[in-house]
């Protein structure tokens, strides 16, 4: 019963006022306006985005939302559905491996940690591919967690159908992160590193079946050489030089302490019990999940483009390590009372950190919410203290825990208006008159794919430096540039513009000479 309250509580905290809120730039808005259009076109093998060739992601997502348009239409919730669902898939994963490996307790603990980790939760929320690609690298995982005879009827089949789906949710990405994780997992915990052969030949079967059907018709639509340019620009230029998101190689390190809290501490803690304790058998799950975490974080460090994001498909190792930790404290509650102890005094730090940061630097929403924070994690603190003094880690735990769930839930209510109405042109299609006329939508220095999706519209796009020469054309045109770049326009090009309308980051402007509408 406690298990499927943590899960119904994991849905609420994921599903609420999902659907309240327009779409954001740039995923969301543009995955849907793709799906739309490959919808409108029935073409299920090339995406299409505002009339052309969308070719750096795989079709799945479009797949899975195309239905889901078509019965119940275009909204926040039809786009953003697959996330949480497939968020909550993870969820289980982790809990049947835990709970397979640690007992009842173990899995409910990592569908805890699972369910009130940051990263997971504010990425289950959003309308990307991240959750979707999370989910089937987890299935292969845990399969290979599960299962060390490779003999095992059927196994190879589903892992080669679930490395497919993967395949098809995010490109490549989607079989080299699994491979590496089981790799370094077999390698932590001397299995063999290879699968035997009929394994392997089912495994190429059951991708083969889930991708070629896909693959030899995309091939044959957009040719060879546009498939290598693809892998070219896609996987090797982006991993090496960072075509975009460019960071330094300890960026994961900040997304790990702000993505996983409060359960870095007991991470830490585990990884070092792990490294004392890796001879011993019962290990072998917890140690299996480090080295792939280790690895995964490795290939991520060493790209060149970073997001946050990028490091989702490893939030189901963290769980399980930090599950094994907790067992290992309950295995003699007296003496081991670092890890409840170092928990406690976390949310307290936190508390600290987020009253300052609130106090001292932050206005408006960001600011009621660190508060919010402080005042939650410091009571957190307050009320875990007996629990450490009792050496009762259950209750430091459940207390970090519902801390945490408490303090996501209040962030996202509070801090996602916000946060959309900075990121989407939905409000400015909703107020503004003259973006609904037959003028000409020109949209300066910028791509801004809500404002295609609501509209329905493909804008005319030019840079800054063209401006002038737009002005030039007699055809009255809309603008719409961003509020960072309206500042930087030359005076004499800022004297010919008058300001329509403005909301988050975006203006509508038009030429002076102009006569404003009724």
């Amino acid at each position: 019963m406690a298990f499927w309250l943590l899960l119904g509580g994991a849905a609420l905290l994921l599903s609420a006022r999902t659907g309240t809120f327009p779409l954001t730039d740039p995923d969301e808005s543009r995955f849907t306006r793709t799906t739309v259009e490959m919808q409108r076109a029935s073409d299920l093998v090339v995406p299409r985005f505002e009339g052309r060739p969308r070719l750096v992601k795989p079709p799945l997502v479009h797949w899975i939302q195309m239905p889901l348009f078509s019965l119940f239409g275009v909204s926040g919730w039809t786009a953003r559905i697959h996330a949480v669902l497939a968020t909550l898939g993870s969820i289980l994963l982790v809990a049947f491996v835990a709970r397979r490996r640690f007992g009842e307790e173990g899995g409910f603990w990592a569908a805890a940690v699972m369910a009130t980790t940051p990263l997971v939760v504010v990425m289950g929320r959003i309308g990307n591919l991240d959750a979707l690609l999370s989910v089937h690298i987890a299935a292969v995982v845990v399969l290979d967690m599960v299962d060390v005879a490779d003999e095992a009827r059927g196994r190879g089949w589903a892992i080669g159908a679930l490395l497919g789906l993967a395949f098809l949710a995010k490109g490549p990405v989607g079989v080299v992160v699994p491979l590496l994780v089981m790799l370094a997992g077999r390698t932590a915990t001397r299995r063999e590193l290879l699968p035997r052969r009929r394994t392997f030949l089912a495994a190429l079967g059951g991708w083969s079946l889930v991708v070629l059907p896909w693959g030899l018709a995309f091939l044959h639509r957009v040719g060879v050489d546009t498939i290598v340019r693809l892998v070219r620009e896609e996987m090797l230029d982006r991993y090496v030089s960072g075509t975009s998101h460019v960071e330094p190689p300890w960026f994961y390190l900040a997304v790990l302490g702000a993505g996983f809290f409060p359960w870095l501490t007991p991470l830490l803690l585990g990884l070092v019990r792990l490294i004392r304790s890796r001879r011993r058998p019962e290990a072998s799950t917890a140690l299996y999940a480090a080295a792939g975490l280790a690895a995964g974080l490795v290939l991520f460090s060493l790209s060149a483009g970073k997001l946050p994001n990028y490091i989702l498909p490893l939030a189901p190792l963290i769980a399980v390590i930090v599950a094994w930790e907790l067992g290992q404290e309950l295995r003699d509650p007296q003496r081991k009372v670092t890890g409840p102890l170092l928990l406690c005094l976390t949310l307290g730090a936190w508390a600290i950190g987020l009253g300052l940061a609130g106090w001292r630097f932050l206005e408006g929403g960001p600011r009621a919410v660190a508060l919010i924070g402080a005042a939650a994690y410091g009571a957190g603190m307050l009320v875990s203290l007996p629990g450490v003094a009792a050496r009762r880690p259950r209750w430091v735990w459940g207390t970090a825990a519902v801390t945490a769930a408490l303090f996501l839930f209040a962030g996202l209510w509070l801090l996602t208006p916000d946060v959309v109405r900075s990121r989407t042109a939905a409000y400015l299609v909703r107020s503004v008159p003259e973006l609904h006329s037959p003028r000409p939508l020109v949209v300066v220095a910028m791509r801004v794919s809500s404002l295609t999706l609501y509209l329905d519209r493909v804008p005319e796009r030019i840079l800054a430096g063209e401006l002038e020469e737009r002005l030039e054309r007699d055809d009255a045109p809309v603008f719409v540039l961003a509020r960072s770049d309206l500042r930087s326009l030359p005076p004499e090009i800022l004297g010919r513009l008058r300001e329509i309308a403005r909301d988050g980051k975006l203006v509508v402007l038009e030429e002076r000479t102009v006569s404003p509408g009724p």
